[in-house]
């Protein structure tokens, strides 16, 4: 029941994603195959995209799930990779003198930044749980929701130089935390609880220990 639960909550997830590539194709055809779409098309496939992307992001406020425990976000990362990217490659066409031609490429590149900004202010305003525990079931709460089951961690690592928290499973991918996302009381009882769901020899990473 948990499965097809999961599945049905992340379906409406896979229909945006299979929308948003058709918007991305349409876009792109226009620009490789010179189609020489009105301008106003073009902005306006662009909207869309930011619409459907942000929108999804979005749902994040918005979710809860049944609990033991769970606990807020009061920050978030932001992606430097992509606000990297969008100045690079702005640069690059600008500098070549194509920022006319190439304008909804520009568009394109700062969907993601810019988005990811908007983001960090929001969850610093609103912030939404994004860590759910029912019984043995782990739950992160993104656009895409992953659930994990406790009794199968085998593992905790830390890296203190990005700080993430990455967890590894027995069946299933590894997942990471961004600790600094959250406040340090909430992380140490959440690495106290899934270490006590474990049913392997799981134990506090060292240089977490020396991190407190």
């Amino acid at each position: 029941m948990r499965k097809l639960t999961a599945i049905f909550a992340n379906s409406s997830y896979m229909k945006m994603i299979i929308i948003l590539v058709l918007f991305y194709v349409i876009l792109f055809t226009g620009q490789i195959m010179e189609l020489n779409f009105p301008i106003s098309l073009n902005v306006f496939l662009v909207a869309i995209i930011f619409t459907i992307i942000i929108s999804m992001e979005f749902s994040i406020l918005n979710k809860d799930f049944i609990s033991d425990f769970k606990i807020r976000s009061y920050s978030r990362k932001l992606k430097f990779g992509n606000l990297f990217n969008a100045i690079f490659w702005t640069g690059l066409i600008v500098f070549d003198n194509q920022h006319k031609k190439l304008f909804v490429i520009i568009l394109i590149l700062w969907i993601y930044p810019f988005i990811d900004i908007v983001m960090v202010y929001v969850f610093r305003k609103k912030q939404p749980y994004t860590i759910f525990i029912n019984n043995r079931n782990l739950i992160l709460n993104g656009p895409w929701k992953i659930e994990r089951d406790l009794s199968e961690l085998t593992e905790i690592t830390f890296d203190r130089y990005s700080k993430n928290l990455n967890l590894s499973f027995k069946t299933k991918s590894d997942i990471s935390i961004q600790t600094k996302e959250f406040n340090k009381q909430d992380i140490d009882k959440f690495v106290e609880i899934i270490i006590t769901k474990s049913e392997n020899n799981v134990c506090l990473p060292e240089n977490y220990i020396l991190n407190k």
